[in-house]
């Protein structure tokens, strides 16, 4: 058989419209669920409309020579999703169609009652998509497939059940010859922080803390890790063929030692840009940060989240904000580039929380920082205890702090304001703008300030410059919607 992947393409219009957005990284999900069914004797595609512009001529094209398609869904996706899937049966509707991912691994049925597809999978695909191609080869039925719902004539049956692999280092490596075809790394038009092909790479599924607004809890079963052997033969793989290396755990530091066996390895035998998405600010070190330096990781992204300790406690991060500062302030020894993420919302915080957060940004020395509101999320535990609250609907995946829901003390405008004044007050100071042309001089890497002309001088339009109310009255649909 031969199985059509697609990654949907997301619609970062409604929210910056400005902004060129294009892929950052590969799909790397879609990529193990393609290796595993070309190891098990199927043909497979992949179509990344995050890395090419989606249009329905394209699309079917490719469905000409397709038996089954499968499709990654996220929750603010669910919208053209189903425009595909729809498209889809237009064409050929007999075509199997199966959904999975974060949005059908929190609610499988309710994804299938918004989604015109045939079957909708819970947790980790690559066992269960070589199951689902047996059905569809006549060799086992459906009811017999452990965490999947399905369409039987007029209804959706359900089969108990969360798929997840428990050994990773049994999965085959990611399918990445299937996208070589793309270019990712670039994040927003003009700044591309690789400077070369990009390859990402798993280490780890779930997670072992369990913070109050993460979804992780609702989508893994259990944290697993994989082993410092199967992580550096994968790397060798790459090793030549890829320039930067995105290693897109959040946890890759739980297991230390292993941790430290794949950075000696780096360090000794391959030559990589690296980024890390997620680390914690309790493990950094002068030690640590120096074999990271030497392993060739430029990058890292610190989950900082708020400069209160009370709404650091009360999210259950089990870091201090003393540790926050600690961790940036060495990043910036180490030269590395240096993104920080908060959030505003929380229902114990008030105005003077969000000047202590915007004010402990500004303190810091961070090359980059992310500011978001609060929102609540479908299986964090936030979202479980307004549900039970009766704050929140069953089936609402993401709904803002809004104090008119009883879920913090603003609405979801005003939120939405002080991210924006939040945004606009770390990154239009004349001492900020300087730190970073001098650090673009010490590091030798100009592309921020490329990026930031393009920005505050190409796009006259842009969030930085937009005025509250306009931004409010233009994106307020992206600003008060719900996925």
């Amino acid at each position: 058989m031969k199985f059509l992947l697609i990654n949907p393409p997301i619609d970062y219009k409604k929210v910056f419209k400005p902004f060129a957005i294009k892929a950052e990284i590969p799909p790397l999900g879609l990529l193990y669920i393609a290796s595993s069914l070309e190891e098990g004797g199927h043909d497979v595609e992949v179509i990344d409309f995050c890395a090419e512009e989606f249009s329905k001529a394209k699309l079917y094209k490719h469905l000409l020579s397709a038996d089954a398609v499968c499709i990654t869904v996220r929750s603010q996706d669910v919208e053209v999703v189903s425009e595909i899937v729809r498209f889809i049966k237009s064409v050929d509707e007999y075509m199997p169609i199966i959904i999975g991912g974060p949005h059908c691994t929190l609610d499988p049925k309710y994804a299938l009652r918004q989604i015109p597809a045939d079957i909708s999978v819970r947790g980790e695909g690559e066992e269960v998509m070589i199951e689902i191609a047996d059905v569809l080869e006549g060799k086992r039925s459906l009811e017999d497939i452990e965490g999947i719902c399905f369409r039987e004539k007029k209804r959706i049956r359900c089969n108990q059940g969360h798929r997840e692999i428990r050994d990773l280092d049994s999965l085959p490596f990611p399918a990445r010859h299937l996208v070589e075809k793309y270019s990712y790394g670039e994040v927003i038009e003009g700044y591309n922080p690789t400077r070369g092909k990009v390859a990402s790479i798993m280490m780890s599924r779930g997670c072992p803390y369990n913070c109050k607004y993460c979804i992780n809890r609702g989508l893994f079963k259990s944290f697993r890790i994989r082993s410092a052997q199967s992580v550096v033969e994968e790397i060798k793989i790459l090793e030549g063929r890829y320039k930067f290396l995105h290693i897109v755990d959040e946890n890759f530091f739980v297991d230390m030692k292993r941790a430290v066996k794949v950075l000696d390895f780096l360090e000794k035998e391959v030559d990589f840009d690296i980024w890390i998405s997620g680390i914690r600010v309790d493990v950094a070190s002068d030690e640590l940060f120096k074999k990271m330096r030497r392993a060739g990781v430029s990058t890292i992204c610190l989950g900082i989240e708020s400069g209160n300790q009370d709404v650091l406690n009360f999210y259950n991060k089990q870091i201090t904000v003393e540790q926050a500062e600690k961790a940036v302030r060495l990043a910036r020894k180490w030269r590395f580039f240096t993104i920080g993420y908060f959030m505003l919302g929380a229902p114990i915080e008030d105005e003077k929380h969000f000047i202590r957060t915007i004010n402990f940004a500004k303190k810091l020395p961070l090359d980059s920082a992310s500011f978001s509101p609060l929102a609540y999320l479908k299986g964090s535990l936030l979202w479980e205890e307004a549900v039970r609250e009766g704050k929140i609907k069953a089936h609402e995946y993401a709904v803002l702090a809004d104090s008119r829901r009883g879920l913090g003390k603003f609405t979801a405008e005003e939120l939405w304001r002080w991210v924006i004044r939040a945004f606009k007050e770390f990154y239009l100071r004349p001492s900020y703008i300087l730190d970073e042309l001098i650090q673009s001089f010490i590091r030798w890497d100009f592309r921020l300030i490329k990026s930031g002309f393009n920005l505050l001088v190409r796009y006259p339009d842009n969030v930085l410059k937009m005025g509250e109310d306009e931004m409010l009255y233009r994106y307020g649909d992206a600003i008060r919607g719900t996925a």
